[in-house]
């Protein structure tokens, strides 16, 4: 019973946590299922999966320590980095421990069916929203989702849940047993509701991870019937997915206006030193372009980010101390004027935080994720490996695009991360529940 009550816990929670304004309720449900499940910690399969996992679990409690060393020993602002790592980084490793223990005790094809339902429920009610908007004004909610309450959260999600789809298909397609307890009929039309959400949501960067995982899942499905197709038609089928990928470069940068002034962009973005509008906009204004146009604001701060915390990197390589706005908070050192958060940059935002060795080591961490699911899935035949390689890959794709790597963003990976990690475990059947 008490099983049963922290998966429904558990599901609630993985709703929860993508809503705003619902901190205290999320570590409420995280602690409390959590508390019902502990007593799995000594059980035998738990442990199985535990040193199965032994390599990304060494690489991230080698982090945690270096993140804790760190704050005591280097960083200029000891409270400031100890608070963030118990109000960030402690709630991430809760929330991997949950998914392992959930992946467990909980069937796996319910467990992830389970998930891919609650994805799909909060896309349905953020198109739902969106079209009754149409109804009542005339105009569908588009770039505002009240849900989640922004779109990158909202495509964060969408991003998964399409993940997910994307395995089961792959599965069914290959001849494998389906990822999913649905009929085809209801993954196809899940699908469909995650494209019009991400289309609603119209976050660019979310856009970009659903063709990255679109190419990267039609690469890898090729490569897996090499065998059947034979080298000419695996030829032929790689050719077709470079000169796809090549005509809608071709067409993306023809009409999308603002690639014809990325380079002189680029290059004054890069000059943080001349231009400080990155910054503090309200102080300083916008560059222009040679033709007196104002730059694309966008490019322009994302690519003045980079540069900004490439240089924060180089002053500090051992960081700033661990932080959510490790970014700003030491950019405002230099610049108290400062009137920004976090680098729109997760690899930017961690660097200037956790130093190069936490960079090295968070990369190692993902690293071994994608290593485990890929042969889980290519040696075992293990659906669940190829969504953990997915989920690798996306997230530290997105990572470059996003700063996804803090508050709830961090804490669904990290539990489906956990989960996944455990239904990846060799011979985790043979140890029983």
């Amino acid at each position: 019973m008490s099983d049963r009550i922290a998966f429904g816990l558990s599901l609630a929670l993985l709703f929860v946590w993508s809503l705003p304004g619902t901190v205290a309720l999320r570590m409420a449900l995280l602690l409390a299922a959590l508390a019902l499940l502990a007593r799995r910690l000594a059980s035998a399969g738990f442990q199985l999966g535990v040193r199965a996992s032994a390599l990304p679990l060494v690489l991230l409690a080698t982090l945690t320590f270096w993140l804790l060393l760190q704050a005591v020993f280097v960083s200029a602002d000891t409270a400031w980095a100890l608070g963030e790592l118990r109000g960030q980084w402690l709630p991430a490793l809760l929330a991997l421990t949950l998914g392992f223990l959930l992946a467990y005790r909980v069937d796996a094809r319910h467990l992830v069916t389970a998930v891919a339902l609650v994805f799909a429920a909060q896309a349905a009610i953020a198109v739902g929203h969106s079209l009754w908007h149409w109804f009542a004004h005339g105009q569908l909610l588009v770039q505002l989702v009240p849900l989640t309450g922004g779109k990158l959260e909202m495509s964060f999600v969408l991003n998964i849940l399409l993940a997910i789809l994307t395995v089961d298909v792959f599965c069914r397609a290959s001849g494998r047993d389906a990822l999913l307890r649905l009929p085809l009929a209801a993954v196809a039309a899940m699908v469909l509701l995650a494209l019009a959400g991400s289309l609603l949501a119209a976050a660019r960067n979310g856009i970009i991870g659903i063709a990255f995982l679109a190419v990267l899942a039609l690469s890898l499905f090729v490569f897996d019937q090499r065998r059947h197709l034979g080298r000419t038609r695996t030829l032929a089928a790689s050719m077709a997915i470079v000169a796809g990928l090549a005509v809608a470069a071709t067409v993306n940068f023809r009409t999308d206006s603002r690639w014809q002034a990325f380079t002189e962009t680029a290059a004054i973005a890069w000059d943080i030193d001349r231009y400080s509008a990155w910054f503090a906009p309200s102080q300083h204004p916008w560059p222009k372009l040679a033709d007196g146009r104002n730059v694309d604001h966008s490019t322009y701060t994302r690519i003045a980010f980079v540069r900004g915390g490439l240089r924060l990197i180089a002053e500090e390589p051992l960081g700033h101390g661990y932080g959510r706005n490790a970014f700003a908070h030491a950019l405002r050192q230099r610049h108290p004027e400062a009137q920004l958060g976090h680098a729109h940059n997760g690899w930017v935002d961690l660097g200037v935080g956790g130093g190069v060795p936490a960079l090295a080591l968070w990369a190692a961490f993902l690293g071994g994720l994608m290593w485990r699911g890929w042969r889980a899935f290519f040696a075992s035949d293990n659906p669940h490996g190829l969504l953990l390689f997915f989920l690798a890959t996306g997230y530290a794709g997105r990572m470059v695009l996003d700063s996804v790597n803090k508050d709830h963003m961090l804490q669904i990976f990290m539990f489906l991360a956990g989960l996944l990690l455990m239904l990846t475990t060799p011979r985790r059947e043979e140890a029983g529940p």
